[in-house]
């Protein structure tokens, strides 16, 4: 009973699988355009939504809700496809226009920035475990056949496997994450900006 059991649940998981991989796909097509670029529309009912008030002169900003927005979106559009960003609704002035573009350019370097620098402080974790994983294995096995005190070469041994186990979780786990966070943000760089819409006077 329970290995027929188990055989479902495993065909059940499997299924759902497929469905969820179908479901991104359908997701990441919705926003192509003919152009075969993936198109993210921002609607703005008034242009006060746009600008973050807390901010003033050069530290003018966009408003949280706007950068939320994009990201939440390039989550699902394919790395492969170019993007465009498109404010619709009540769009600000050709200067202010030009000043969001900016904003966006600024604020999306400053992220692929602080994620090349994630990715150099996981390569750097990975290195430092691995060695010091190996360093103890190495001292382990040099240890083991004349060690009067077993308990310490099994916490030697331990040691170091946990060290070279936290080297390949870093490696493959948290390093696939923050590719996928750089990649991102240099997408949302190389985006294109436009307004279709009423300009608000």
């Amino acid at each position: 009973m329970m290995m027929k059991e188990k055989e479902f649940l495993g065909r059940d998981l499997f299924q759902r699988g497929k469905e969820i991989a179908a479901t991104q796909e359908h997701l990441g097509q919705e926003y192509l355009c003919e152009d075969g670029k993936a198109q993210i529309d921002i609607f703005l009912s008034d242009k006060s939504e746009l600008f973050n008030p807390l901010t003033v002169g050069q530290q003018r900003d966009l408003s949280p809700s706007v950068y939320q927005l994009i990201d939440e979106k390039m989550y699902t559009i394919s790395l492969k496809d170019p993007v465009r960003l498109c404010f619709l609704g009540k769009i600000p002035d050709i200067q202010e226009q030009e000043a969001v573009k900016e904003m966006l350019q600024r604020h999306y370097m400053y992220l692929v920035h602080d994620k090349t620098e994630d990715l150099r402080i996981n390569r750097l974790k990975t290195i430092c475990l691995a060695l010091f994983g190996t360093l103890l294995l190495a001292i382990y096995f040099a240890i083991e056949m004349t060690a009067s005190r077993p308990v310490f070469v099994e916490v030697v041994s331990i040691a170091g496997c946990f060290s070279i186990w936290e080297a390949v979780d870093t490696w493959l786990l948290e390093r696939k994450k923050l590719k996928v966070d750089y990649l991102c943000a240099v997408q949302a760089v190389l985006c294109e900006v436009v307004f279709t819409g009423n300009i608000d006077n």
